[in-house]
């Protein structure tokens, strides 16, 4: 039945019944010797119009053709961008040569669903072939990853073409003829131009891959699989190769796997533009906005199943677009601004690929012509970035290993500073535990019990204990600012001092004043704190002097509350010219007296002050002897040292007068 419809409409149009009887009416005749020895661009002979819905038939493109009004693609290769109407293109051709010709007619892009070619014979003899990316491999006429159709013309012959196309991506019809032996020449070419493409692709994705086991640097990981994903398994979909090397009988897979490595692709790029810019080092505000943007590419791939291929391929254009434009912006950000060289390979490279897959994405979008630099810019900018980035890995494993060397210098240099600190530690621990008293002394009605808890090995505070005379003991404790080897040499000058003074000063002020001469303006401005006592057994008096120390404490049994006893004094190393004033206070049997150092307060600190907590406890436990408080002291030291090392040292000394 169709073959009857379509004879009787080829006689309806050669017997003029139709206003226009031409096929394919106001078009220029092709002379088939203008294709001579070389392939030829159509785009000058073409006229098309569109159809929504498609149609299939040729007698129904031919009516079409006779009663629409046709526009000329006027020499520009059409391009429509993504849309879902089917084109359909009409072109003439004249055998004016006087033998048997065989033409290949040839879109040479490949991403085309449905591609329908009809030949219409001035004998009325119609040929026609189906073919396209949804459909077995084997329709195509000629084994290219293009569109091709084989026709005979006969000497002097005219022959009309239809020619219908239609996709779910992008519509680019760049229709080519050639004769057989000039198409053969082509396409061996155009396979040879792939195979250099891929071949550098591959031996670079190796040789990172080689690197990779080498260094074990993952950021050459992660670019063998960006160069995998995108400059191999895309490129081969983008390129029309998945049918011709791989699926040929498996339309719907070759169809329904472009989106996937679309978007498999624009995953690959943000662990491979991460780790090759160091973004987490470089830039951190950059790093979380790359790690939040591939999201999108990851979500996309999961919707492939639900949503339409044209919505989903037109995101992937959109989103890629914007991406180029990212990254470029920051891999210039981190080569020019944050100076990281390795980056400036990555900005050059990524540029390449960004204005060829610029090109092509506006050319898929409709707003780029179709022509040599638009069909293979993306390939020759992926080419040329594959190098470059082969440089720039270089590069930064260049830099990694500087910075890597850098760091182990800095760190043996640390190592031995810290064995030669340590070894100071060690001279300065002994250092000052030689200022401390080794035996305490002892005196008939006097109990003596001390302790010294430093913050570190080697602390900054100091006591000593004295006979002089029969019947007196000279206490003096001090607080020496900071930790360490300075404050070890510090308590050393003070012991000095001190030791210097007993010769001739019999009152605590007296000492205080004596160390205060000695050492005031000698040591580097330093400041410290004292409270010098003296104890007269047989007078039953305690003199006390303090220049800027915390108080100390005297109670007994009876006690209703503990007495603190602090004259005024200024900090020992503030002038020479200071006088310190001393106070003098009975004792009688069982009296108790605590000095110490400011860091018991932090021991006792909850809530409230640490000197009201020290008293309150105190208080409870008055009645106890000094062998028994300091006891208390010294394991409520280390229960609270469990929670954690304490931030000052602690010294105190204990007397009980029996």
């Amino acid at each position: 039945m169709k073959q009857t419809f379509t004879f009787i409409l080829l006689c309806l149009l050669h017997t003029n019944i139709f206003p226009n009887s031409e096929p394919c009416p106001n078009t220029p005749i092709l002379p088939l010797s203008s294709t001579y020895g070389s392939t030829y661009d159509l785009s000058h002979h073409l006229a098309y119009f569109t159809a929504n819905p498609a149609i299939h038939s040729v007698a129904s493109v031919s009516h079409q053709f006779q009663t629409n009004t046709l526009q000329k693609s006027e020499g520009v290769i059409p391009n429509f961008g993504n849309t879902e109407k089917q084109y359909w293109f009409c072109f003439v051709i004249h055998n004016d040569e006087n033998q048997y010709k065989r033409i290949i007619t040839y879109i040479k892009y490949p991403l085309l669903d449905d591609v329908k070619f009809f030949a219409l014979r001035e004998s009325g003899e119609i040929k026609e072939n189906q073919q396209g990316r949804r459909f077995p491999f084997e329709n195509r006429d000629r084994d290219y990853r293009g569109f091709s159709f084989a026709s005979d013309l006969l000497p002097s012959e005219t022959v009309t073409y239809f020619v219908g196309v239609k996709t779910d991506s992008s519509v680019s019809v760049p229709l080519m003829v050639a004769e057989e032996k000039n198409f053969d020449a082509f396409a061996s070419l155009d396979t040879l131009l792939q195979g250099i493409y891929f071949g550098i692709v591959g031996v670079m994705t190796i040789y990172n891959l080689f690197v990779y086991f080498m260094v074990r640097d993952k950021a050459y990981i992660f670019y063998v699989l960006y160069l995998f994903i995108s400059a191999i398994l895309f490129q081969f979909s983008l390129q029309g190769l998945l049918p011709v090397l791989f699926f040929p009988n498996s339309p719907e897979l070759v169809y329904n796997a472009h989106n996937f490595l679309y978007f498999l692709f624009l995953i690959t790029c943000f662990p491979m533009s991460i780790t090759f810019m160091n973004l987490k080092e470089n830039a951190p505000r950059i790093y979380k906005w790359f790690l939040g943007l591939t999201i999108i590419p990851i979500i996309s791939i999961c919707l492939l199943p639900f949503l339409p291929y044209r919505l989903m391929n037109q995101a992937g254009d959109i989103f890629s677009f914007l991406l180029a434009f990212f990254a470029l912006f920051v891999s210039y950000y981190i080569a020019f601004v944050i100076k990281f060289p390795p980056a400036r390979f990555y900005f050059s490279g990524y540029l390449m690929v960004i204005v060829g897959g610029l090109a092509t994405v506006l050319k898929y979008m409709g707003f780029f012509p179709v022509n040599a630099f638009t069909e293979n810019a993306f390939q020759i900018g992926m080419a040329i970035e594959v190098l470059l980035m082969a440089f720039g890995l270089g590069d930064r494993i260049s830099v990694v290993r500087k910075e890597k060397d850098k760091i182990q210098m800095k760190a043996e240099i640390n190592k031995q500073k810290l064995i030669a600190y340590g070894k100071e530690l060690k001279l300065a621990q002994k250092l000052q535990e030689s200022t401390l008293p080794q035996i305490l002394p002892k005196f008939p009605g006097l109990i003596i019990k001390t302790g010294y808890f430093p913050a570190s090995l080697v602390g900054g505070d100091f006591y000593d204990l004295t006979v002089y005379g029969k019947h007196q003991i000279c206490g003096l404790i001090a607080d020496v600012t900071g930790h360490g080897v300075p404050a070890a040499i510090e308590a050393a000058m003070l012991k000095i001092a001190y030791m210097q003074t007993l010769a001739f000063a019999n009152k605590p002020g007296k000492v205080l004043e004596s160390i205060n001469v000695s050492l005031a303006g000698n040591y580097k401005n330093q400041f410290l704190t004292a409270s010098a006592i003296f104890i007269d057994l047989e007078l039953k008096q305690l003199k006390v002097a303090n220049a800027g120390h915390p108080a100390l404490y005297k109670f007994n049994e009876h006690s209703k509350s503990i007495e603190v006893i602090r004259p005024k004094g200024k900090l020992i190393g503030y002038s020479k010219e200071v006088l310190y004033h001393e106070e003098v206070h009975k004792l009688s049997p069982g009296d108790k007296i605590l000095l110490f150092t400011d860091g018991i307060w932090d021991l006792w600190e909850n809530g409230d002050s640490g000197e009201e907590e020290l008293l309150n406890w105190l208080l409870t436990r008055k009645a106890e002897s000094v062998e028994s408080l300091y006891g208390g002291i010294d394991e409520h030291i280390r229960l609270r040292n469990k929670e954690g090392p304490a931030d000052d040292d602690i010294t105190l000394i204990l007397f009980e007068i029996t």
